[in-house]
This record gives structure tokens, C-alpha cells and sequence, in this order.
């Protein structure tokens, strides 16, 4: 039989099914459901699935006021096809949401690595301008939040939003705001 809530297909300008980026897509979050979620291998797929998705997210970010949820909401979205599960413990969205606040961690860590850093008083730190220092400085702000328990994500403990969330046309702010949110920490 069909395998139970699978992506949903990536729709063309016209609004057709795009065989081809589904078939590739679906193949990409098999294999990157065998990796091991921390590898670099997984965090490669990751990248590669996150760029499949910047045709439909052009017409999301345009709306720069949403601009952050509905980056967010696709990050939520990657996790439940990965995970394939119907509903998550209050534990496993907390991980999760930590997950959520690591996923620029490769990228600040490079930006070190690569010197793209200031040095105030022995202290490196990173351009605050730069792409990286503002994954920095987003990475503290929702660290902070977790700690006040007041870091908002898809409620994934109700199954009806994990199929909302998992479903959701990638981008649609209409169907994004009806999705039910939760305060995690």
C-alpha cells in the first residue's frame, strides 16, 4: 500500500505536480532517514532539501512580515516528513525545539573556523552583520526563550497539528496562522 503521510508533492509555477523534484525529494528524505540525524552527510541532505524548497519559498519570503514563522513552520514541516510520527510527547517537541535553535550551528561554527571573527579583548566574536553573527544572535535569542519557556512552535503533541503541519502547503501564510502554536521550555 501507499506509505502514510508522505511530503506532498512540490507543485510548478502553473500549479502542475513537479514529477520529478517530488521523486527527488522523496528519495532525498529516505536517505536522510538513514543517516544519523547529527552526521555531516545528514546535515548535506538537509542543505540540499532546503534548497529544493527556496523555488516555493521565493513567494513566502517576499512577505518579509511572516518571513520568520514561515521559515520556521518549513524547518517543523522537514522534521514530521523525517520523523514520520503521528504525534509527539511533550519531551520529544522540547528536543526538538532545541534542535530548531541549533540548525545554524554548522555555519557559526564554519564562520569561527574560517576567521570571519573580531577580536575584542582575547574574546572572538563574530561580525554581528555578518550571516553567521545574526544566526548567532538569533541562536541566543531563542536559547534565552526555551529557558523562559516562551519559545513558540507547531503544538506537535496534538496529531491534528502534526498532520496540519506535515500537510501544509509550503509557504501558504493563510493556512500557516491556523495552525496551532505552543509555548515550549
Amino acid at each position: 500500500g501507499m506509505p502514510k503521510n508522505k511530503a506532498p508533492p512540490m507543485k510548478g509555477k502553473s500549479g502542475k505536480l513537479n514529477p520529478t523534484l517530488t521523486a527527488i525529494r522523496d528519495k532525498k528524505i529516505k536517505k536522510l532517514g538513514n543517516l544519523h540525524p547529527k552526521s555531516r552527510k545528514a546535515s548535506q541532505a538537509h542543505k540540499e532539501l532546503l534548497h529544493m524548497d527556496k523555488k516555493v519559498f521565493h513567494i513566502a519570503t517576499k512577505d518579509l512580515k511572516y518571513k520568520t514563522e514561515l521559515l520556521q513552520m518549513s524547518w517543523f514541516q522537514r522534521a514530521t516528513w523525517m520523523d514520520q510520527k503521528p504525534v509527539y510527547t511533550l519531551e520529544e517537541l522540547k528536543e526538538l525545539s532545541n534542535e530548531y535553535t541549533e540548525r545554524h550551528d554548522d555555519d557559526i561554527a564554519n564562520a569561527y573556523e574560517n576567521s570571519k571573527v573580531l577580536i575584542t579583548s582575547g574574546v572572538k566574536r563574530l561580525a554581528p552583520t555578518s550571516k553567521a553573527g545574526q544566526y548567532e544572535t538569533l541562536r541566543l535569542h531563542e536559547k534565552e526563550l526555551i529557558e523562559q519557556g516562551k519559545l513558540s512552535v507547531p503544538d506537535l503533541t496534538n496529531p491534528k497539528v502534526v498532520r496540519a503541519v506535515s500537510e501544509w502547503k509550503t509557504g501558504n501564510v493563510d493556512q500557516m496562522k491556523n495552525i496551532k502554536k505552543t509555548l515550549v521550555g
